[in-house]
């Protein structure tokens, strides 16, 4: 049986706007014991239903909502169906350029709140944020597995990895975007191993590459590097502190044929752009595609401050009329303040938006969630 909760009238508007995150501050009271996972029926002042949800364990959003209807039984069907017709959304979306790796379940915008998929060819993997939707992992891997016809599903865990269907993808699986291919670790790799959400990007930031001296400021693997050389950039050179991932990144330049043209190098990545600008380096193209700097609950002040330096070094080896494509993965880290971390950071040095980058169609944005918009970029041309 369902927990009962009634919420304050200051949770009506939200709620009734399907926002899918319900704070401490919202519950008035709660028949039932709370447990993590157990489902919950969220019921206004006068006992009216508004939604269903799932208890997340999180001190500070401890309802994650689920279903606004109010004939949904929360069981493994459920979970099974809401996979499928994720699988389903995605269907005919025009993914630039084409792909074997497309994000399959984006958390809420898909109504499954933590959770993300992504498939890898016959594989897809798995992870989340919290563990309330546990119970039902199993009817969600299935519902992938039946839907996009996998031969496996992962969940990366930090406890230990665990196949929720089928068999377990191999060490290392190839992709292809367009005419590239990469190779991806799906066990070990940051996040599901691959960002599919810089696919498209990856194609506009290469289009002003031709003969161009590129840096790659957190390279990962090397998805920029790769697709700027074969778009006819003359070097690259590749920064990034994880050996494993400079390791992947060189694999990827050979499997694409362009590995003469590159220098791979481990480092800190803000040391090393000191120390490029006191050799005085510089580069027709420099791109910064930092990890997320700040938790999505931080102060967006501190998040300010590290993107604001972070910037200021990547600016100072860019040649006159070169072009830098920054990104912020942070939900935290609005387009309006984004914007503003640019231009303050350019100073008086003219500073022209050429393009604005963001995320691709497989990673919808839920519009009452505005944090589903997390991917915000930006090539700029700098005088």
């Amino acid at each position: 049986m369902a927990d009962i909760v009634t919420v304050t009238k200051r949770a009506l508007q939200p709620l009734n706007s399907r926002r899918p995150w319900v704070d401490a501050g919202m519950i008035e009271r709660t028949r039932g014991a709370a447990h993590l996972g157990a489902a919950v029926r969220l019921v206004g002042p006068r006992g009216e239903f508004l939604a269903w949800g799932l208890w997340s364990g999180e001190p500070r959003f401890p309802i994650r909502v689920i279903s606004w209807e109010p004939d949904t039984t929360l069981d493994p069907s459920f979970f099974h169906a809401a996979a499928a017709a994720a699988v389903q959304r995605r269907v005919g979306l025009p993914l630039t350029p084409e792909t074997d790796a497309v994000r399959l379940i984006f958390g809420e915008a898909d109504g499954l709140p933590g959770l993300v998929a992504d498939r890898y060819g016959e594989y897809a993997v798995l992870t989340r944020e919290g563990r309330f939707l546990d119970p039902y992992l199993i009817a969600i891997a299935s519902g992938l597995t039946e839907s996009a016809s996998l031969a496996g599903v992962l969940l990366r865990d930090d406890a230990g990895n665990r196949v929720l269907a089928g068999v377990a993808p191999p060490e290392t699986l190839t992709i292809r975007e367009g005419e590239l291919r990469f190779e991806i670790d799906p066990h070990e790799g940051q996040k599901t191993g691959w960002f599919c959400d810089q696919r498209q990007n990856r194609l506009r930031v290469a289009a002003y590459a031709g003969g161009a001296e590129v840096l790659d400021v957190f390279c990962y693997t090397g998805g920029f590097s790769v697709a700027a050389l074969r778009s006819g950039a003359s070097s690259a050179r590749l920064l990034d502190s994880s050996a494993a991932a400079l390791a992947l990144a060189q694999r990827n330049l050979t499997l694409n044929d362009c590995p003469e043209a590159a220098t791979p190098e481990r480092c800190d990545a803000m040391d090393r752009l000191r120390s490029l600008a006191k050799d005085g380096l510089s580069f027709d193209l420099v791109i910064l595609d930092p990890p997320k700097l700040q938790p999505p609950h931080g102060k967006a002040d501190r998040a300010e401050a590290a993107y604001l330096s972070l910037q200021g070094l990547a600016m100072k080896l860019v040649r006159p009329g070169g072009r830098l494509a920054t990104f912020s993965c942070s939900g935290a880290m609005s387009r309006a303040r984004f914007d503003g971390v640019v231009a303050k950071a350019a100073g008086a040095r003219p500073c022209r938006v050429l393009e604005r980058l963001a995320q691709p169609p497989d990673h919808p944005i839920l519009l009452s969630h505005p944090k589903s918009e997390y991917l915000t970029g930006l090539i700029v041309e700098l005088g």
